[in-house]
């Protein structure tokens, strides 16, 4: 087995809490090093922690995306969903800058619900990719082949469609970065199976 894995999960003001949380829980019941850093706001002074998630729930970030974050610290970077956490994501050039290296290096990036639709598509990480996200935005997806599914994987790229498939998502991510020993074995651990 893999020795442990090092993954960024990011999150903005209206990111969705399910996926946010589903992602987190699982990779460090796979005993990865997760840190949870926050994508700031423009107008947003940096050295706040604090993100006011998408249904009012309130998480305290590991760290802030900053200009200084490197993408050779990690394995993996992970985007949830959330309408206004993937624009947040979206409008940071400093995040998109930290993606677009660490994905064209061959580094694993995931996205789920309106990540995809907003931050990979417009820009260009989905080209030549197939993907899938929140289902009321597949029309913003260029190639929308398999845009009905829950987990979409190419490649170095895994890509979910919303709060229902958070769990499946993020052990798709496991088995990525370990193996699919691990994704089973830490769906039994959550009660429930990995195929």
């Amino acid at each position: 087995m893999k020795a442990s894995r090092r993954v960024l999960v990011a999150i903005a003001n209206g990111s969705e809490e399910i996926e946010a949380m589903s992602i987190i829980g699982t990779l460090v019941r796979a005993e990865a090093e997760v840190q949870v850093g926050k994508v700031y706001e423009e107008s947003e002074e940096q050295g706040n922690l604090k993100v006011l998630l998408s249904r009012g729930v309130k998480l305290v970030a590991d760290l802030g995306i900053t200009g200084e974050t490197q993408d050779d610290d990690y394995d993996a970077i992970v985007l949830p969903g959330g309408i206004g956490g993937a624009q947040n994501f979206h409008d940071s050039d400093i995040f998109m800058s930290l993606i677009r290296s660490h994905f064209e290096k061959g580094k694993l990036l995931g996205a789920i619900c309106a990540s995809p639709a907003f931050v990979l598509e417009p820009h260009g990480f989905l080209e030549g990719r197939d993907a899938t996200c929140y289902p009321a935005l597949s029309e913003k997806l260029s190639n929308r082949s398999k845009a009905e599914q829950r987990v979409v994987i190419s490649d170095n790229l895994i890509t979910g469609n919303g709060p229902g498939s958070a769990i499946d998502f993020s052990l798709a991510l496991v088995e990525h970065l370990y193996d699919k020993e691990k994704a089973q074995e830490v769906a039994l651990s959550m009660a429930t199976t990995y195929d």
